[in-house]
């Protein structure tokens, strides 16, 4: 079993996690990491991306509340504030690996698995190089491989990368219809090799729920509580039919950053499917030490290995 059954209906599990290159999270811990969530039953790993962290932001972090273990109907802060904004949580050397080569290392590592980008920060990108690293990805993981994709929220990251930030969410939209464009017609059928990867728009702002229902193949909104995804997944199925498009063709999944006892796990992943979702993608926040009991603790709760 590689999925959460919910009333007939399969949910596939990923874990979101962090791979920074750190002794304690270096090439050989990503390919244990993949093999044991593998094993598990997990359906993907997924991964957050950013190219730069800053000791200090003006810009507000967008997700600083999850829905609470104990009641996913309401939310819990999880994030410190500075100045009275939500601060995203780093620790002071903090890095992440490049998510194409950290996907291809999953994939060496294992047969069944899926990659994910938790999400990519597509403005910051050229179109033909972006359109050449998602070909190269494909062939090398043997198509394991979701496309997650974001605007980004962090101006100085944008500013630092030399990317105008006020312009990133129509350069965002640009590049996904771009891409479209450029892959090859054949690949797009979904039993086709070399086909496009299955791109999610994150995030729940109206542009966003937009995009997702115009051009992506889904959306995948982040730390939303049961009522508020119930909310948004209504906006966005209205949006889908409005583009003339079937909703049983798109892709939802939930994420979330999950904090409390993982026995109420199962009753947050069975409220989201129940409001519409195909997938829910959890972040653990494993340690480097513990990563493989906590790993098959959630996984037993959930009852996804066979």
């Amino acid at each position: 079993m590689v999925a959460m059954t919910v009333k007939g209906r399969h949910v596939e599990i990923g874990v979101v996690d962090l791979f920074d290159g750190s002794p304690e999270r270096d090439a050989e811990f990503i390919q244990s990491f993949a093999r044991t969530a593998e094993d598990l039953g997990f359906s993907g790993i997924w991964l957050p991306e950013h190219i730069l962290f800053f000791d200090q932001y003006e810009s507000e972090y967008p997700y600083p509340s999850a829905p609470s273990a104990a009641d996913p109907t309401r939310s819990e802060v999880h994030n410190a504030t500075v100045d009275g904004k939500p601060r995203v949580e780093v620790s002071d050397d903090q890095g992440l690996l490049d998510l194409f080569q950290t996907a291809v290392q999953v994939c060496r590592a294992t047969t069944r698995i899926r990659f994910g980008s938790s999400v990519l920060l597509l403005p910051l990108r050229n179109p033909s190089v972006i359109a050449r690293e998602l070909l190269t990805v494909g062939e090398l993981t043997g198509d394991r491989f979701d496309l997650g994709v974001g605007v980004g929220w962090s101006s100085e990251e944008l500013e630092a990368c030399e990317t105008d930030f006020a312009s990133r969410g129509r350069r965002n939209e640009d590049m996904m219809v771009d891409l479209r464009q450029r892959w090859p017609k054949d690949a797009a059928e979904p039993s086709a090799a070399g086909r496009m990867p299955r791109m999610l728009v994150g995030g729940h702002s109206p542009a966003a729920i937009r995009r997702a229902a115009q051009v992506a193949d889904g959306w995948y909104p982040w730390n939303l509580t049961l009522p508020q995804f119930e909310q948004h997944y209504a906006t966005y199925a209205r949006r889908v039919r409005e583009a003339g498009r079937e909703l049983a063709d798109q892709h939802v999944i939930a994420g979330l950053r999950f904090s409390g006892d993982l026995e109420a796990l199962p009753a947050v992943v069975e409220g989201y499917a129940r409001l519409g979702a195909d997938g829910v993608n959890v972040s653990l926040r494993t340690d480097a030490r513990s990563y493989a009991e906590t790993l098959a603790t959630a996984s037993r709760i959930l009852e996804l290995a066979a």
